[in-house]
């Protein structure tokens, strides 16, 4: 089995570490998300490197990706992360899935810097895609069979949803 996993706010808590630093770009904002595109993309020119380097995994990632790696599963990581906004965040997202031991089998960035990771999931055969992103979800779901199961607390998802990933693993158990 072939799983293909979002690294941001899906393995990371991205959103969090990142909300640490938007205070002190434009205390107007409590989250970086809500910046205005000019801003938004100003903020990761600056920030960017320092919320990869400093990002946290999430609970349970280490036990789940063991899980994986024992069945022989493929984890390969499909993420929108690129250089096209700050300089090598392509070198430090590698050497921050080192530093916390984080196994894998591929990673792929996204170089078209569009968000679409069908094409990219299709190519590499991917049999279960895991993301926070409604939108990613919904266009892998549209061009492909690829099951879809998104991580994030919002139950209104129409897709499998789960918040942690001990119950992940108890999901994919059952496959």
């Amino acid at each position: 089995m072939n799983i293909g996993i979002d690294i941001d706010d899906t393995i990371t808590e991205t959103t969090f570490v990142g909300n640490k630093y938007v205070t002190k770009f434009d205390s107007n904002y409590q989250n970086y998300h809500d910046l205005p595109q000019n801003k938004y993309f100003e903020f990761l020119k600056l920030y960017l490197q320092d919320i990869v380097k400093n990002n946290i995994i999430k609970d349970g990632v280490k036990e789940a990706f063991e899980f994986f790696k024992n069945r022989d599963y493929k984890i390969i990581f499909i993420t929108a992360r690129n250089d096209i906004h700050a300089p090598n965040v392509k070198k430090l997202t590698k050497e921050f899935l080192a530093k916390n031991n984080i196994y894998y089998d591929k990673l792929i960035f996204d170089d078209s810097n569009t968000g679409d990771k069908s094409k990219l999931a299709k190519e590499n055969n991917i049999d279960i895609f895991i993301d926070d992103r409604e939108g990613v979800l919904d266009k892998i779901a549209s061009t492909s069979n690829i099951e879809c199961i998104r991580f994030t607390n919002d139950k209104k998802s129409k897709y499998k949803t789960f918040n942690n990933w001990y119950d992940i693993i108890e999901y994919i158990k059952t496959k």
